[in-house]
């Protein structure tokens, strides 16, 4: 079976040479663990999508109790938190929280928003001039 819906990493662990095991949490579907096959390959089509705290429009396939990423298009790369070591650590671990207050297969596309929304506003904190002086 075929899932199209759109997600954000929360975490990532290589796998294999080049596969990464997933945890995303998406808008339809709620925590999924996924499977990433050839994600670290230097050509992939999936490299930017499989990667920790990147919002992405998600092609899943299921077979049995296994799901794989066929396909993503990274809608949010969150460039800006990702610059800065500590916003970096900040978003993390709200990721962190959002993973542990997710169950497995529960829809919760309130919690997403609220991750997204924390996103959004460090992104911007980072990109706005003098706003992100002096910490957090």
């Amino acid at each position: 079976m075929r899932l199209t819906t759109q997600g954000i990493v929360l975490r990532e662990t290589n796998y294999k040479e080049a596969d990464k095991i997933l945890t995303v949490l998406t808008r339809d579907w709620g925590k999924r663990t996924v499977k990433a096959r050839g994600c670290r390959r230097k050509n992939s089509k999936l490299t930017a999508a499989s990667q920790l705290l990147v919002y992405s429009e998600l092609t899943l396939s299921e077979r049995g109790e296994f799901t794989t990423l066929t396909e993503a298009d990274p809608l949010e790369q969150f460039w800006s938190v990702r610059q800065d070591l500590e916003t970096l650590a900040l978003a993390s671990y709200f990721a962190e929280v959002a993973e542990a207050s997710a169950q497995e297969g529960e829809t919760c596309p309130e919690l997403l928003s609220l991750l997204l929304n924390c996103l959004y506003a460090l992104d911007t904190l980072k990109r706005a001039p003098g706003l992100g002086e002096g910490g957090l």
